[in-house]
């Protein structure tokens, strides 16, 4: 709607996820500043079990990147229907880092999965690139950069039963370029909620963030007034 296109003024910088290019269009209008995210898994999105699809998304966003007139696309790595260990992790880390690098002329972006798939549409999907050393071999493959998801990082963690700020510290020593800030209900996965609710640390990641001084995009509801409150946070 013209009402979002145009709250979003009081923004750094706007990251959008194309369904279409009419959409785009509304945005492009605007002297906002970019970042492009390729239609995720929702979308069908997944390098390793659907190529076709997943390109075409690809080409989609990169579409979008040329008309908002940004170079930076954030995407998703991808996930199988069994676990991802050992050699398969490999195999898939390696696939996923061929698909990248058909990229041309633009800063890709790989983001932190979660490790089991939590939502009706990720239910039975085991991802790759939740922990340091896939994503520090993704990124060695690839020369991509990183952005770290809290939310992903805190579900992971929860998944896998370790200590949430250990294993965000893992994450950090791969320098992200980017990151990704919502709140998440843990126990039942209530996700993409404000900073303010949920069960992250927001202490502790707003001080990993002033260290960072990197974008920082928040995925929570679209209430600009909220947003506003948020940002202010965090600037603090």
């Amino acid at each position: 709607p013209k009402k979002i296109v145009d709250e979003a003024a009081f923004a750094d910088f706007v990251e959008l996820l194309p369904v279409d290019l009419a959409s785009v269009e509304k945005f492009a209008r605007k002297n906002y500043r970019y970042v492009v995210h390729v239609p995720h898994e929702a979308f069908g999105f997944n390098p390793l079990l659907n190529e076709r699809k997943s390109s075409e998304l690809l080409q989609l966003a990169i579409s979008a990147a040329k008309k908002l007139r940004t170079k930076t696309i954030l995407m998703h790595s991808g996930y199988l229907k069994e676990e991802l260990n050992g050699e398969k992790a490999n195999v898939a880390i390696e696939k996923t880092a061929k698909f990248v690098n058909s990229v041309k002329g633009y800063r890709v972006l790989i983001e932190n999965s979660i490790y089991l798939g939590a939502t009706r549409h990720e239910k039975g999907n085991h991802y790759i690139c939740y922990e340091y050393e896939q994503l520090k071999k993704l990124i060695e493959l690839t020369q991509a950069g990183f952005c770290l998801d809290f939310e992903h990082a805190a579900v992971t963690a929860y998944q896998l039963g370790v200590e949430y700020e250990e294993h965000v510290k893992g994450l950090m020593k791969l320098k992200p370029d980017y990151f990704h800030l919502s709140g998440v209900k843990l126990a039942t996965y209530g996700h993409h909620l404000s900073i303010f609710e949920g069960d992250i640390d927001l202490e502790f990641v707003k001080q990993l963030l002033k260290k960072a001084n990197k974008p920082v995009c928040l995925e929570t509801p679209i209430d600009v007034e909220q947003r506003k409150k948020e940002v202010e946070f965090l600037k603090r």
